[in-house]
């Protein structure tokens, strides 16, 4: 007997092993809010990081142009070995010498070293100056090309996701459907074998339920895909598995629009428009930077000299020291100064036009989604109550079929249009965030907390 216990606990204790071991493979299936992808697809994408980056470089630019009017230092150091002391010749008659009209005298020594401190500090460069302030303006570009960065992946994280759970409703309609279908078949068949119909209805039944089997199939495809396409913008691997939180109708607010409204935000916020009108400033500066070359440059440099020689590495060692302004100004370059400038303007006008083109795209776009949002909202509203006559004609139709008095086809038409109706719904609430999405955007309607994942 106690044999027999013993092997049994093994076994018990066997199984709860293997039990442990095979739910310890199973992979956990990570939770998606509306919120954690929005994060996770700001951080991990490549256009935020280019953004990103172009920020530093900015920085970087502001310090180099900083650099160019602060002072110069250098120290400058060599040696030289004269295999051959150099020989420089003078008018012999300078020594008294009749017959020769040059003599050749050496000048050095075998050894030679020469070490010195340079200092020079730019006094007036209106190139250098202005450079510091327009270097500023492209760091302030930078930042607004960084939020339109965020910007433009929230607004495709977000109708990604609500693509997702219109794809999951869709796949919840049509396996609610199927379900119906199947219990109603259940009843069909049940009634056909006791001889209380005719074929015709069962096979009306059967016929309408084995169609809604791959339509079902599709939706579930749908929801798939659409799930794979949220990964990717999130930037994540395929092959976890997530799961999305939440449903469309819990993201609709009771938050009123005006067009007026929309419009001047738009004008003032998006992002877009911002960094663009920051490089026209910029190009601006740059014709001015480019006129500074008819300027003068005034500087002034300090130098202190070390010097020495030897034949025998016994240096006879002197010192020297100088201080002084330094003066230039171009004169004539080939008429290279007033082709630069031109560019410069040429350059100027063009961000214009693409300035004024991009500020009435935007305004088409907020009228657009506008548009868009209140039909939506208008649809929404139509389709809650068409879903409801929807069910209650579905309802009646299977009243009616169990009372003799309606048919299989009644059920089928009923069954159908309460699956359209849903599905109108669905895609209306889907309609109204997408417009939503969209104004966000467009007016620079973003929480501070993505931008601020900036040092993340």
């Amino acid at each position: 007997m106690k044999i027999k216990t013993i092997s049994r606990l093994l076994k018990i204790n066997i199984i709860i092993i293997l039990l442990f071991a095979v739910s310890s493979l199973h992979t956990e299936v990570k939770k998606i809010t509306l919120d954690s992808a929005l994060s996770i697809a700001v951080k991990n994408n490549y256009d935020v990081n280019a953004s990103r980056l172009n920020i530093s470089k900015s920085k970087a630019m502001v310090n180099e142009a900083l650099g160019n009017a602060l002072p110069s230092v250098s120290i400058n150091a060599n040696f030289i070995r004269n295999i051959k002391i150099p020989v420089s010749y003078v008018p012999g008659a300078f020594f008294g010498d009749t017959i020769n009209d040059f003599v050749g005298i050496q000048f050095g020594a075998n050894n030679n070293y020469q070490a010195g401190l340079s200092v020079n500090q730019i006094l007036f460069n209106s190139a250098v100056f202005k450079g510091i302030g327009t270097s500023k303006i492209y760091e302030s570009a930078s930042y607004e090309m960084f939020k339109g960065s965020v910007s433009k992946i929230l607004l495709t994280t977000k109708k990604t996701f609500y693509g997702v759970l219109l794809a999951k409703e869709f796949w919840n309609t049509m396996k609610v459907s199927l379900e119906k279908s199947q219990d109603n078949l259940k009843s069909v068949s049940a009634a056909f074998n006791e001889g209380m119909i005719p074929e015709y209805d069962f096979i009306r039944a059967k016929v309408g339920m084995e169609n809604l089997k791959p339509v079902v199939m599709q939706a579930e495809n749908g929801y798939i895909n659409a799930l794979n396409a949220l990964k990717m913008i999130m930037a994540i691997d395929i092959k976890e598995e997530i799961e999305i939180q939440g449903d469309l109708k819990s993201f609709i607010n009771d938050e009123s629009y005006k067009e007026d409204e929309l419009l001047n935000q738009s004008i003032q916020n998006n992002y877009d428009l911002k960094a663009l009108e920051i490089q026209k400033d910029v190009s601006e500066d740059i014709i001015t930077i480019r006129k500074s070359e008819y300027y003068p440059t005034v500087s002034a440099f300090f130098n202190y000299m070390f010097n020495g020689l030897s034949n025998n590495f016994k240096f006879i060692n002197s010192q020297s020291s100088m201080v002084g302004l330094n003066f230039s100004l171009s004169l004539f370059q080939g008429f290279q100064s007033s082709a630069r400038v031109e560019q410069a303007h040429i350059d100027y006008l063009t961000l214009q036009d693409r300035y004024s083109q991009l500020k009435d795209a935007t305004k088409l776009q907020v009228k657009s989604a506008y548009l868009q949002l209140t039909t939506a909202k208008e649809r929404m509203n139509a389709q809650d109550e068409n879903v409801a006559q929807a069910e209650r004609g579905y309802e009646i139709s299977t009243i009616r079929y169990k009372e003799g008095v309606g048919s299989q086809v009644e059920i089928n038409d009923a069954e159908i249009a309460l699956i359209q109706a849903r599905n109108n719904r669905s895609q209306a609430v889907f309609d109204y965030l997408s417009a939503r999405a969209d104004l966000d955007n467009l007016i620079g309607n973003i929480d501070k907390k993505f931008t601020g994942m900036l040092n993340e």
